[in-house]
């Protein structure tokens, strides 16, 4: 492109070097008489839309308020208390709406709403959930996330189980039928899992640690096995229970703390699509999806970490008053749809 300027492209160019001093002059003043009036007319223009764009945000703000309190009346109809803390999961494929349950996992509960509200172990993108993605999917039946080491975040320190064995039934359910099958409840894969969640923790509780040993009390553990029920075999592994807490079972739509183990709970979240009766005592259950399970089964159909969320935050429900709604169009698709 050419350094020379294109003086005819100035409406204020001197036409020719005929033109005397004072000529010039004279155009260079017109020329800044025009820019100037040029100027004023765009200042004036966009302050003018300026001040119609603020004339219109009470307005916009107004709309989505009411649809926000519209969203809100349409979703607390269909919480189990609405009082209950509810959370938004704004993900790349959509929302989903989740309700906890203080009263079943109050430690658990807390937990997490100190992470969703920036309390506790925030990030660069804001509260610890942030910008993480569904880590782990097993399609049909599970989503996860809360991996913050995929974010290069480090995880909250764990905290308790809160889970009531006894007020589950688990007391009354023999580890073995009388065929000396495991209880479907435990999963177990195979002979080294049988080994390694039973077994080994039964031994150690003997004081079992040779194989002489194990013969001389061959009978005495066959007995053991026999009269184990599925809480005993827990508390074995390290798992301790509060009978004080409601009875909460990993139901479809479940919200569970993931773990590794009794007392390894941290902030990462499991969502259940099926009923999971393997995880009964072993998982606690903080909450249920109100809305968007149907979003969430085909989440799961999707390759691992590819649908990432944006926020998980809590929303606020102090002010809103439910209507008499019909819900039964609401979760049509498991989605809440607000009719205009």
């Amino acid at each position: 492109m050419s350094s020379t300027p294109d003086n005819s492209l100035c409406l204020c160019s001197a036409k020719n070097d005929k033109k005397t001093a004072a000529g010039k002059h004279t155009g260079r003043v017109l020329c800044f008489a025009a820019v100037l009036s040029f100027l004023i007319f765009d200042l004036a223009y966009m302050w003018q839309g300026n001040m119609a764009v603020h004339a219109q945000t009470p307005g916009v703000a107004a709309t989505s308020q009411q649809s926000s309190t519209a969203l809100l009346q349409a979703l607390l109809p269909m919480m189990e208390n609405p009082r209950n803390p509810l959370l938004e999961i704004s993900s790349s494929e959509g929302d989903i709406y989740l309700e906890l349950f203080p009263d079943a996992a109050p430690l658990n509960v807390r937990r997490v709403l100190e992470l969703v509200n920036g309390q506790l172990a925030p990030s660069s993108a804001g509260s610890y959930y942030n910008g993480l993605t569904f880590h782990r999917v097993i399609p049909g039946h599970f989503l996860q996330t809360g991996a913050a080491e995929r974010a290069d975040r480090m995880r909250p320190a764990p905290i308790a189980d809160e889970i009531n064995a006894r007020g589950l039934g688990l007391e009354q359910q023999r580890l073995l039928d009388a065929a000396g099958k495991p209880h479907s409840m435990m999963n177990i894969a195979d002979l080294a899992d049988f080994q390694s969640r039973v077994l080994s923790p039964l031994y150690r509780n003997m004081n079992i640690n040779s194989p002489d040993q194990l013969i001389a009390q061959q009978e005495r553990v066959t007995q053991r096995l026999r009269d184990t029920n599925l809480m005993q075999i827990h508390e074995l592994a390290g798992y301790r229970y509060n009978g004080a807490l409601p009875s909460r079972r990993p139901l479809s739509g479940s919200v569970m703390m993931v773990n590794r183990g009794p007392g390894t709970n941290d902030g990462e979240l499991l969502l259940s699509l099926v009923d999971a009766p393997w995880l009964t005592a072993t998982h606690t259950v903080i909450g249920r999806v109100v809305s968007g399970l149907t979003l969430a089964t085909s989440i799961s159909r999707q390759p691992e970490a590819s649908v990432r969320i944006y926020h998980i935050h809590q929303l606020d429900t102090s002010s809103v008053v439910i209507n008499a709604t019909d819900t039964s169009t609401l979760e049509n698709n498991n989605n809440v749809q607000i009719q205009p």
